[in-house]
């Protein structure tokens, strides 16, 4: 066998590999990392009241559905923001997280946990989460969110 074919086969290998596993990442970081770092990053941006994180994870074509029921858009999500009323924190439940690959899609549910300011109220998000690569980057273009009430 032709050396440079045997290498030619074994790169190709490699790439399928990588893909199969979601090692397509940027700075090394798998796609299931990147997206990890994405929900990590959005969960603190309603604490940081972070409308410039907001820009890079959501898509401009962006629709949400929040627990009560109402559509929201990107730009609603980041005027939102502006009105400064962060949480006093938002935690993501990472044990809690599935990432699911389809191609340049992935479909990610998980939990969060936060506390509202002013009133100190506490509660917990389930949601889903539906990312899209576009130009090697990944973005949400769909979300829903339900509050789980406490059943106590």
């Amino acid at each position: 066998m032709n050396r440079a074919w045997c290498v030619t086969v074994a790169g190709m290998c490699s790439l399928l590999l990588a893909a199969a596993y979601g090692m397509s990442g940027t700075n090394g970081k798998s796609d299931k990392e990147q997206i990890l770092q994405l929900e990590r990053d959005w969960c603190e941006s309603f604490v940081s009241t972070g409308a410039a994180a907001n820009e890079r994870i959501l898509a401009d074509d962006c629709v949400g559905t929040e627990s009560d029921g109402t559509r929201v858009t990107k730009a609603d999500v980041i005027a939102e923001l502006n009105k400064g009323e962060p949480l006093i924190s938002d935690h993501l439940n990472e044990n809690d997280v599935t990432v699911r690959f389809y191609g340049n899609t992935a479909v990610v549910n998980g939990s969060e946990s936060w506390k509202r300011k002013p009133d100190g109220k506490t509660g917990r998000n389930i949601w889903t989460d539906i990312f899209v690569k576009r130009n090697g980057h990944w973005q949400i273009v769909a979300s829903q969110d339900l509050e789980v009430l406490d059943k106590s």
